[in-house]
């Protein structure tokens, strides 16, 4: 009973923190999320636990933190499957399928040499005694090359961009590149706990199989009831059990291989056919729960975990310089050069390489794992954690240097367009008409954010 006491009064703050500051970020031009990213360091040990350390020790004390991030890590597998769920992208051409591809690959090969050489200029003073300089450097580049792949379709989505060509290209660059510095993380654990790559290739092979298996059996499992739901006008509960359960073992699945929960929703979302008129069914069941509730959870426990208390001094602020520079240039300066090689307008570009810095609590996660493994010291940890902050509060203000309100309703329209000749959906109701029942609400209408309009 004071477990659930505790967990339950936990949850209260943490959900009425997340609106508030969510609230606040919109209102100086930041995405809700950035706002409730925030408000998870703000209840953790930097300020709440400082200020009042009696509270704190109940709300989230040692007994609390393993429910909540039982909670959390759940609410962020779901989250990715239902992104996953209504994700489309139609390229046009050879070219358009590899722009992804090659986006995230320069997102993350030259952010983690560039990254590699600030941790060996660093290594001297912030390197562990027991920590070889090659497995250092490694994983600092790996923390650096990090794109917050959750966050960024949240951003995405308040901002109603999740159906364009841009919004496609982004999330499945930023999908390759969390997959890319994760297998990176789980070859640095296997290195420094086991001496060998051996254990890196339990974690390859594992995904190989369960990624052709969910595109495999996935769509011939699923398409029927699906169809059935949609001309019904509803889901029965036998689907979505059915749907959670796999989602859930799914996330259990490559939580357990090493390559983290959310790759299991997202890649599940994504293997399940394409069935019209499918997800804003689900999405009116699912979402809101998901995004008010589970989501700040998730970004409450990693803030329980950051401590910025120390952080300040004119050495953490010489290597923040130096590793900020480091990571922000090298993932702008990638993404600008390839996009423009593609023939991607100036504008574009440069919104693509602000969100594509975007870290989040993703790099936040990373570095968790490398403090308890022993990779880092907690002095590097926080000159990482206001990386983090510093790199996402800058993606929006970039993307919007070129999105305009305007610009971002034509990119909505050339999709839908796009769409509409190619035969996968109706031509669009007249501007101003009402939307169709179960019309899906963006998360930018539940957050507070604030229209495009």
């Amino acid at each position: 009973m004071q477990l659930l006491l505790a967990v339950t009064a936990a949850l209260c703050v943490i959900v009425l923190a997340a609106r508030i500051f969510g609230r606040l970020a919109t209102r100086i031009g930041q995405p809700a999320v950035v706002g409730e990213m925030v408000s998870g360091i703000v209840l953790g040990p930097t300020v709440l636990g400082a200020l009042a350390p009696d509270f704190s020790g109940y709300v989230f004390s040692a007994a609390v933190k393993p429910t909540l991030y039982v909670i959390a890590m759940i609410g962020l597998c779901l989250y990715m499957f239902l992104v996953g769920l209504e994700h489309e992208y139609h390229p046009g051409s050879r070219k358009d399928k590899a722009l992804p591809v090659v986006l995230s690959s320069a997102g993350v090969v030259v952010p983690l040499l560039v990254g590699a050489a600030a941790a060996w200029y660093i290594a001297d003073d912030y390197r562990p005694s027991g920590v070889s300089l090659p497995l250092f450097m490694l994983f600092v580049g790996g923390a650096l090359s990090l794109t917050a792949f959750p966050m960024l379709a949240r951003v995405l989505q308040e901002r109603r961009m999740m159906h364009t060509d841009f919004g496609g290209v982004a999330v499945r660059a930023a999908a390759i590149d969390d997959a890319a510095a994760w297998c990176i993380l789980a070859v640095v654990s296997a290195l420094f706990v086991h001496g060998s790559l051996l254990a890196s290739w339990k974690t390859i092979v594992p995904s190989v199989l369960f990624l052709g298996a969910a595109f495999v059996l996935l769509p011939r499992l699923f398409r029927a009831p699906m169809e059935k739901a949609v001309r019904e006008g509803q889901i029965g509960d036998g689907l979505v059990v059915a749907l959670l359960g796999t989602v859930l073992a799914a996330g259990w699945f490559t939580d357990y291989i090493g390559i983290y929960s959310v790759f299991g929703g997202f890649v599940c979302g994504v293997a399940l056919p394409r069935v019209p008129g499918f997800a804003p069914l689900l999405n009116v069941r699912l979402m809101q729960v998901v995004r008010c509730l589970f989501l700040p959870v998730f970004f409450a426990f990693s803030g329980l975990n950051t401590d910025l208390t120390g952080a300040m001094n004119s050495t953490y602020v010489w290597t923040l310089g130096v590793l900020f520079v480091a990571g922000f240039a090298s993932k702008f300066l990638s993404s600008l050069a390839v996009l423009r090689s593609f023939r991607w307008g100036r504008g574009e570009s440069v919104a693509m390489g602000g969100l594509m810095n975007a870290r989040g609590l993703m790099i936040l996660i990373f570095i968790n794992i490398g403090l308890s493994l022993g990779l880092i010291e907690k002095e590097l940890f926080s000159i990482l954690v206001l990386i983090a902050v510093l790199t996402t509060g800058l993606a929006l203000p970039l993307y919007r240097l070129h999105f305009t309100p305007e610009r971002e309703e034509d990119a909505r329209r050339a999709w839908a367009a796009k769409r509409v000749s190619s035969g996968s959906e109706p031509a669009a109701p007249p501007a101003g008409a009402a939307p169709p029942a179960g019309h899906q609400q963006h998360a930018g209408d539940l957050v507070g954010a604030p229209s495009p309009g």
